[in-house]
Parts: C-alpha cells; sequence; structure tokens
C-alpha cells in the first residue's frame, strides 16, 4: 500500500507517541500553547515536497525489447504510446470465445469457451468434441490454435531429437516440383522400378570404373547405357526426395500407429503420415508434395517448430492489435501500390500489418532462430490453464483511418456463375472452367473513400443434393446478389438442418455399430454444432434483408437463410461451392468477424435457445436429432452493409433454375422420375425423352414434362 506524505508524517507522530511509553520513561510536560501574536506575520511555510515518482499503474505490463525485458508500461496507455498489448496465456481465447469486453462489464457466459480452451491445450475431453478432436489430432487448420505450452511441449521435444540433427534434408531443398499421391500400388510400383533402374545404373557404374554418373562418357555408352541413365536423371529427383521425406517423417514420429511403410514409395501409410505433418504446421494440403508442403519440408524439424510459434503469436497480436491488413489488397491487380488520401491530402500505401506485426513481435521476443524461440519459450514460466500472461511490445503506426467505431462495409464478388446443370445426357461431368473465384473484401469508409483492407477467398452456392418426397435430387442452392446487412454475429453457432437435407448427410458410422441391437449410424452432432466442425463452423454472420425508410434508418424485416462463416473444409474453400453461404478459413471468419467486433459497437445477448427436433428414417431405422441450445450472440448495434455482386454470368442459363433434376439413375440409364418417366435438361427446362436404348443411340425428345412444383407436389409445365 501506498501512502501520502502527509498520512505518512501523522503515522510517524502516532508511533512515536506509541513508543513513548508509561510514566517511569516520560519525559517532561509539554509546556502550554502559546497564542499566536496578531500583530506579527505568519511563519513562512517551508516549500511543498513533491513526489518525484511516478504515479501507480493502473495495470502494469512488462515491455520487451531486442529480445529482453527492458521496464514495466501501464496496459492502460500502451495504445496512445504505439505499443501492443499481448496475452500469452493458456487462457487466451479470440474476443468471440470470452465472456465479457473488459472488467466493467457483467459476465456472459460462453458455452463454448471451455471446450476452446481444452482444444487449444491439446486435450481430448470425453465428449464429442474430445472423440473429434483425436482423430484431427492437430487443429490449428481448423481455428483453434495450440497454446504456448503445448507448443513449448512440442519444441521441446523436437529439440531432444537425435535423429533431428542429422537428417539431410538436400534432396528436398534441390526438389522443386511436385509428387502426388496416385494411389497405395502405384506408389510401391514407382519405387520398385527405380531401384531396379538403381541397381542398373550402379552396374554401368561398375563397368566404366567411375564412381558417379557425371564421371561417364556418353560417347562411349551403348544406347541401352543411355536410356537407363535418363530415366535415371528424371526418376532420382523424386525418388530421392521421397526418401528425405520418409526420413523426416520417421524421425518426428508421424508414422506413428500408421504401420509400415514402402521406402520410396509415397504410399497410403506415408500419405497419412505426411497429412499429420500438413496439419502440424498448419499446411493447406493434401497430404503429397507441393509448394506449400514442400516449403515446410525444406526447413529443419527446429525451423518449423520456431514457424509454428511466430504463426500463433502474429495471430494472436493480429486480435490484440484490433487490425486485419494482411497484404492482400495493398496491390491493385496491375501490381502497383495501392494508397488512400490522408488528412495531409497525401497518398499513403495501405500497409501490411500482419507482416508489420510479425516482424516487430520477432525482434521484440528475439524469436529470429529456432534455439532463442525455445529459450523464449522455456523463459515463461509456468503459464494457467485458463489465466493470462502480459507482456507488451511496439507494434506498427497504424493507419489514420483507425477509430474506435469505424465505418465498416463488406463486399462479396461472385467471381464466376454458371447457372448451367453441370452434367451431361449420360451424367458426366460438364466442365465448367473458373477463372475468377469468388471472394469476400472488407472496406473502410474514410474521407470519402471506401478503402479495401482485406480480401478473403470465399465460395458461393452451387448445385447441390436434396431431399424431396424421399428421394434426392440436383437443386441449385444460389447465393442471392444485392445489398443485405449483419445485424448479429454467433460464435460456435448451430446449424438447423432443414428437410431437405438427406438423413445420409446427418449421419455418421456407429463406433459400437458390431455390438447386439446396435444401429449402424449415428446422429452427426459435429454438423449441426456447435463445433469447430459444424457446418457454420467456428463463426457465423447472418445476412438479412432491409429496407431504407425516409430518415436514413433500416428497418431489418427477414433472414435470407445465406450466412458467411466458417468451415473446416479447408481445401474447398479456393475450389469448390457451397449450399449459397459464404465460406471462410475457420481461423479467417474468426479473425474478421473478431476485427468487426472491435470497432463496431455491440452488445453481447449470450447463448441462444433453441427447441429443435427432427426424426430421420434411414436404411429402416429412425434417428433422433434434438438440439436445445444454440451460439453466443453479439448483437450489432449499427447492422453492417454488406453487398453481394452479381459476378460473371457465364454459360448459356442466365438466371438460376428454381427446379430440382432427378439424380442420374446408373441403373436404368438416365434421369428417372418418380413416376419412371425420364427427362433431359434442356438449358433452362426439363424435356422428356424415352431411356437410350443399349446400343446408345440418341434418345429422342418429346413435348411437356411433369415437373415437380415448390409445394413438392406434381403439375406440368412446358
Amino acid at each position: 500500500m501506498r501512502f501520502s506524505c502527509s498520512c505518512f508524517l501523522l503515522l510517524t507522530v502516532l508511533a512515536l507517541s506509541a513508543c513513548s511509553g508509561g510514566a517511569a520513561t516520560r519525559g517532561p510536560a509539554d509546556p502550554e500553547p502559546v497564542a499566536p501574536n496578531p500583530l506579527e506575520p505568519p511563519p513562512i511555510a517551508p516549500p511543498h515536497e513533491t513526489d518525484s515518482r511516478p504515479p501507480p499503474m493502473a495495470r502494469p505490463v512488462p515491455l520487451w525489447e531486442g529480445g529482453r525485458f527492458v521496464r514495466d508500461i501501464d496496459a492502460a496507455h500502451a495504445r496512445e504510446q504505439g505499443l501492443v498489448v499481448l496475452d500469452l496465456g493458456d487462457g487466451w481465447a479470440p474476443y468471440l470465445f470470452g465472456e465479457r469486453g473488459n472488467e466493467s462489464e457483467p459476465l456472459v457466459p460462453n458455452g463454448y469457451r471451455h471446450t476452446y480452451l481444452a482444444l487449444a491445450r491439446g486435450e481430448f475431453p470425453d465428449d464429442l468434441h474430445g472423440d473429434r478432436a483425436r482423430d484431427d489430432e492437430y487443429l490449428e487448420l481448423f481455428g483453434i490454435a495450440p497454446t504456448l505450452s503445448l507448443l513449448r511441449t512440442r519444441m521441446t521435444a523436437t529439440s531432444e531429437l537425435a535423429c533431428a540433427r542429422t537428417l539431410d534434408l538436400s534432396p528436398l531443398t534441390s526438389f522443386d516440383g511436385t509428387i502426388p499421391f496416385t494411389g497405395n500400388e502405384e506408389g510401391r510400383r514407382a519405387a520398385t522400378r527405380f531401384v531396379a533402374l538403381d541397381r542398373e545404373v550402379q552396374a554401368i557404374l561398375a563397368r566404366h570404373h567411375v564412381e558417379a554418373v557425371a564421371a561417364l562418357d556418353r560417347a562411349r555408352l551403348s544406347d541401352r547405357e543411355k536410356g537407363a541413365l535418363d530415366q535415371y536423371a528424371q526418376r532420382a529427383p523424386k525418388a530421392r526426395a521421397l526418401l528425405a521425406l520418409q526420413a523426416r517423417l520417421e524421425c518426428e514420429g508421424f508414422y506413428r500407429g500408421l504401420g509400415r511403410y514402402s521406402p520410396g514409395a509415397l504410399d497410403r501409410v506415408t500419405h497419412d503420415a505426411l497429412a499429420r505433418l500438413e496439419k502440424r504446421h498448419r499446411v493447406a494440403g493434401w497430404g503429397f508434395i507441393g509448394a506449400q508442403t514442400l516449403a515446410v519440408l525444406q526447413r529443419t524439424p527446429m525451423e518449423s517448430e520456431r514457424d509454428d510459434l511466430v504463426r500463433v503469436l502474429t495471430e494472436r497480436a493480429i486480435h490484440a492489435a484490433g487490425v486485419i491488413e494482411d497484404g492482400s489488397t495493398s496491390t491493385k491487380p496491375d501490381g502497383t501500390q495501392r494508397t488512400f488520401r490522408g488528412r495531409d491530402g497525401a497518398e499513403h500505401p495501405i500497409p501490411n500489418l500482419e507482416d508489420d506485426l510479425r516482424n516487430a513481435l520477432v525482434s521484440a521476443f528475439g524469436l529470429d532462430t529456432p534455439e532463442k524461440s525455445l529459450a523464449f519459450l522455456q523463459g515463461l514460466g509456468e503459464l494457467p490453464a485458463d489465466g493470462e500472461k502480459l507482456v507488451a511490445f511496439a507494434g506498427p503506426a497504424l493507419p489514420e483511418y483507425y477509430d474506435g467505431d469505424m465505418e465498416l462495409s463488406v463486399e462479396v464478388d461472385r467471381g464466376d456463375v454458371w447457372y448451367d446443370f453441370p452434367y451431361d445426357d449420360h451424367g458426366g461431368e460438364i466442365s465448367q472452367p473458373i477463372e475468377r473465384r469468388p471472394h469476400e473484401t472488407i472496406f473502410v469508409t474514410y474521407g470519402e473513400q471506401r478503402i479495401p483492407l482485406a480480401r478473403f477467398g470465399t465460395t458461393i452456392g452451387g448445385w447441390r443434393s436434396e431431399f424431396i418426397d424421399g428421394l434426392e435430387w440436383w437443386k441449385y442452392k444460389g447465393s442471392p446478389f444485392g445489398p443485405v446487412v449483419w445485424t448479429e454475429i454467433v460464435a460456435a453457432p448451430v446449424w438447423l438442418p432443414p428437410e431437405s437435407t438427406p438423413p445420409r448427410a446427418l449421419l455418421d458410422p456407429n463406433p459400437g455399430r458390431r455390438h447386439p441391437g446396435a444401429k449402424p449410424y449415428v446422429v452427426n452432432l459435429h454438423e449441426t454444432g456447435p463445433s469447430y466442425a459444424s457446418a457454420y463452423g467456428l463463426v457465423a454472420a447472418y445476412h438479412h434483408q432491409f429496407r431504407e425508410t425516409g430518415d436514413g434508418s433500416l428497418r431489418i424485416y427477414g433472414d435470407e437463410g445465406i450466412r458467411t462463416h466458417g468451415s473446416v473444409d479447408y481445401m474447398s474453400i479456393m475450389r469448390r461451392y457451397s449450399h449459397g453461404c459464404h465460406r471462410l478459413l475457420n481461423h479467417i471468419a474468426v479473425r474478421l468477424m473478431s476485427f468487426v467486433l472491435a470497432h463496431r459497437p455491440h452488445h453481447r445477448i449470450g447463448m441462444q435457445n433453441v427447441n429443435f427436433e427432427r426424426s430421420m428414417e434411414y436404411e429402416g431405422e429412425t434417428y433422433d436429432l434434438r438440439i436445445d441450445q444454440g451460439g453466443y450472440v453479439f448483437q450489432l448495434d449499427r447492422p453492417l452493409r454488406v453487398q453481394v455482386l452479381e459476378g460473371r454470368i457465364r454459360g448459356s442459363v442466365r438466371s438460376p433454375i428454381d427446379f430440382p433434376i432427378p439424380k442420374y439413375d446408373t441403373v436404368r440409364g438416365g434421369y428417372v422420375l418418380p413416376d419412371g418417366g425420364a427427362v433431359l435438361v434442356r438449358g433452362n427446362q426439363l424435356v422428356p425423352t424415352t431411356l437410350a436404348p443399349i446400343d446408345g443411340s440418341v434418345p429422342s425428345l418429346d413435348g411437356g414434362v411433369p415437373m415437380p412444383r415448390g409445394d413438392g407436389g406434381w403439375g406440368t409445365t412446358h
């Protein structure tokens, strides 16, 4: 406790009086006080003593510079000093999974927070969340980054691998191609062929009495020898890269529990082990050697661990600083720098604040080498499971358009859009090339400028399966274009599947199906959520229709049924379609929605109450789905405008086909209706046909065709 000077003097006087003891030790009696002479000037007061110590800090936090602690700073004033306060604790979670914004706000319990923190610690709770996480094992690709304690455990274990210090990565560092997974047997055959080829090359070297291929005189070689050497030169880089890959996977334990692998082959076991490595280091890969995966494989295991640490810290710093610029909008399509006009009238570049934060924290914490990074982690001491550990570092200067309440908006460009039915008369897929993928951009309006801050790849709708009258059909699930608004953001959202969702899509094989009386399937609660693997991922913003009134206010009048949301299907977002929603990588969706909440007034509603039930019949069994709780709602005080652009319509059909189309019947060889008739798709119409005979002759076309009505019944259109 700190006392003022006057309080300290008073306590001192009282203490001296108390120490004077009893009568035996008492001094002479105090003289009677003398009344002051009113004619004399008052005595001159001693000069005021100033306390030169700084005022107490509201929240002292250690400041790091150049890899070491330099002094404490006040977290309450960090932002105005250009400092970023970063939480290194194991209790860190994005704002979306917190329970209040600051200590003055009431706590609003968040039902998913406990699960999020447990999964981030690498734990597997004894529930459905733990069951799924145990299979996925590494969750950063799925939106849940590891804690620093978990990273420290991993990095310490890697540093103790003797084999890691003797790995020869040169075959990987010199390799610049791709090696796809083509199947278990194909991979093994390729490895066997190379072994035989290598023996042949060794025999050639022996016959010509040289030790290396480079020393051979091709003029003295036979045509057979030249052919063997040419094949060897073509196959050797891949074979050596695969052997180096397998040595690394073996060393780091990624083969654990997968069985034996074939040396030099990208077989199923190696494919699965490589997928493990990709997930651990947040590489969106397919379990084969490609550009992104190769970039990790060309670095040592300890360098990869260091990269993981820097990436996780950077993501936390992005949330702490409340920024989103990642370089995706820093340049124009022609490669020139994109700028905004400042108050000074000059043009200023749109920065890459993600890179700037990464560089700043690497410098501040001294993370430029794996050894220093491990020392930093080991120096943190105990990190409580649900506690914080705050530190500060000097962050990059923020552009002048930053403010507490920013005028944000979102634009979704649907890119190339195909409405045509994507299958031919024989059920074969028709090519519909996409040159411009859909993307989502967040803007800030500043000084009459609309400044793009970040752009992310996303999805739009396409042809999907829909359950109608007990049968599966193709139905175009569109992403409507035009203006909408976000009115709420929901963390750990729940998807309530409509009746049109095929039951099989909501079921998983039952692990205990071999037990007597067990059903073959169980309800897939991960699909409905809350779960990082749910249909809506870790967070969703709901698209609402609106009407602008005369006074400029917005009247919200309908849920469009479309969401911008996260997804764990990370390989599909840049390549495939959705049921109409705009999907983002889970960590990107969390980053985007956290940024909106950091710069948009809002209040917490908390957990949604839901009363949802659905019974499903599948393969003679009944499965019941019940959901009683939804996600955690943040209500925006002012709706955020979203503009969905029409995009570039391609193909012959210029608007969505609004009726379902039967799936191709491989047995009967056509698109068969429930009444037994068959149809063909011609543009945006169905026309009746007789099924093609076995000889493959062209089917005949006729006039009208029964068409499903919107109510699920049947009528006739022409």
